[in-house]
């Protein structure tokens, strides 16, 4: 598979982060991908829980059966070695493709600090089990080859999840259904079949949601030594315990800290922020039935209609951990509080939010990871390419509105002005020749008469103009439609299609990806 990198990104934000420029450096404690701040991090304290965390993580893995080089960095983990970490949401069978993309970042980075660093990392992904976004991952797109168009395919769309999804158990039959649904659009490649009865068999094995996504994320990442965090787990929110009640008892800080160090990114870089809540604890409660926002009203914690004194909530804590969970102003926090991080990769949301948070960091006085912006990966097949050529078009951010202008050219250039003018010129006599009619008339039963006959010749006259387009559109549909299939393949909506379309698209095994190193560029993959 060849591989070719270039310059993608449109926004500026992002640009000048990953040219490491000092202004943007500044909002993430100045760290940034080179020998200085991989030393500086490493010299860092071990935190005290790091064993125990190891523990947990291992205990929750051997049900899907460590891999050797799971084992090996399980070890590492114990030991003290720092983690190159990044998350997402449970996904519908690991959708959409850069879900496997940022673990792919995860461990390209991890291998680079061996071979540049001569530093064993640990890969770790972070299952956000707590999110309750369920109309956010039950769902996946594919292309559809046969109509050219894209395909929704979801899991229960009617079906209302409020608890967090690591608690949800799936219904089997739904879930087989679905996976079908999905592998025929797919196509009829070999492997397709051995990956539908290996996902079968995981469907009937397990029974949350987020169990059969780490499932599928094992089975794929094994073999790179990959390690699961499932941030979930009751195991996982007793571990937490002492970290929520830091968290409770600093929201006022926490809060003041975030809304300061966002104002002052925004104001500074003249960027718009990514973090929107005007919640003031930044803490979730009930997550096992109605996850709902905890918030600070005078005395009381409020969640929906129930209210808490601050010692009954931190005696809910010690009671329920489960029900507790981050938001997004916290997660980063907790997860730097849990983790010994030497590098976390994000997309360029959350490498923008974790910018907006360096006040939080610094008034909980705790340290940030190297940030990084994950790689972002594109899939160009033989058609694509050759489609691309013939129509003289290079891949760019601005692809997507070039093809609208050449579709729109296209049709015009092919419609006859003299056609077109000749209508016209038949409406305006029309209008012309009603008139003399009106003027004419003395009978007033016929005014309406007239008028109507006029409005009807009208839309005669419309409806063809209009027909006409369609036919030279109609007669223009192969090549509108390879335009069309350009945009939908490569640029979905005008995005990369690694945010909209299911991996299973393109590849089902690892083996088939080659060999990368970390870049900020767009990793363009040619697939046979």
């Amino acid at each position: 598979m060849e591989i070719e990198c270039m310059k993608f990104s449109n926004d500026n934000f992002i640009d000048k982060f990953n040219r490491q420029e000092e202004n943007i450096l500044k909002f993430y404690q100045n760290l940034s991908l080179n020998k200085k701040s991989v030393d500086q991090v490493l010299t860092r304290p071990v935190h005290d829980h790091t064993k125990a965390l190891a523990e947990i993580m291992k205990d929750d893995m051997e049900k899907y059966g460590l891999s050797d080089a799971q084992e090996k960095n399980l070890e590492l983990l114990t030991d003290g070695h720092r983690a190159v970490i990044g998350g997402q949401q449970a996904g519908l069978f690991m959708s959409p493709a850069y879900i496997i993309h940022k673990i792919i970042s995860i461990i390209t980075v991890t291998k680079d600090m061996k071979e540049k660093y001569d530093y064993d990392a640990v890969p770790v992904f972070w299952v956000a089990g707590e999110d309750h976004d369920y109309e956010e991952i039950n769902h996946t797109f594919v292309y559809d080859d046969m109509h050219r168009k894209k395909r929704k395919i979801s899991y229960k769309p009617n079906l209302k999840v409020n608890m967090s999804v690591g608690f949800y158990e799936y219904d089997k039959q739904a879930m087989k259904d679905t996976l079908n649904k999905i592998l025929e659009m797919c196509g009829d490649r070999s492997d397709l079949k051995t990956l539908k009865d290996k996902v079968t068999a995981f469907i009937d094995e397990h029974t949350y949601w987020t169990e059969l996504f780490h499932a599928l994320v094992h089975d794929l990442f094994k073999d790179e030594g990959i390690l699961v965090f499932n941030s979930h787990t009751p195991e996982v929110r007793q571990f937490e315990k002492s970290i929520f009640r830091s968290m409770i008892e600093s929201h006022e800080k926490i809060d003041d800290a975030f809304v300061s160090g966002q104002k002052q990114l925004a104001d500074e870089l003249d960027t718009s922020p990514v973090i929107h809540t005007e919640n003031n604890v930044h803490l979730f409660v009930n997550a096992t039935t109605v996850r709902t926002l905890l918030e600070k009203d005078g005395e009381h914690f409020k969640a929906g209609d129930e209210k808490y004194t601050k010692d009954e909530l931190l005696g809910l804590l010690e009671e329920s951990p489960e029900v507790f969970s981050n938001n997004v102003v916290t997660r980063p926090l907790m997860q730097e509080m849990l983790f010994n991080t030497l590098i976390f990769l994000g997309g360029s949301a959350e490498v923008k939010y974790w910018g907006e948070l360096h006040k939080v960091f610094e008034v909980m006085d705790v340290d940030m990871p190297i940030i990084l912006k994950r790689i972002e990966f594109e899939y160009l097949s033989p058609r694509l390419e050759k489609l691309m050529e013939k129509h003289e078009l290079d891949f760019n951010p601005k692809l997507f509105d070039t093809i609208n202008e050449l579709k729109h050219s296209m049709v015009e250039n092919d419609i006859s002005s003299e056609f077109i003018n000749k209508i016209a010129d038949i409406t305006k006599s029309a209008e012309k020749s009603y008139q003399e009619l009106h003027d004419i008339n003395r009978q007033d039963f016929m005014t309406h008469i007239v008028e109507a006959n006029f409005k009807h010749h009208l839309k005669q006259l419309d409806y063809l103009e209009r027909r006409y387009r369609i036919e030279v559109k109609r007669h223009k549909r192969k090549e509108l439609g390879d335009l069309t299939e350009l945009q939908e393949k490569l640029l979905p909506d005008g995005g990369l299609h690694e945010r909209m379309y299911h991996p299973w698209q393109y590849m089902t095994d690892l083996r088939d990806f080659p060999p990368l190193s970390y870049t900020t560029d767009l990793v363009i993959l040619k697939t046979p």
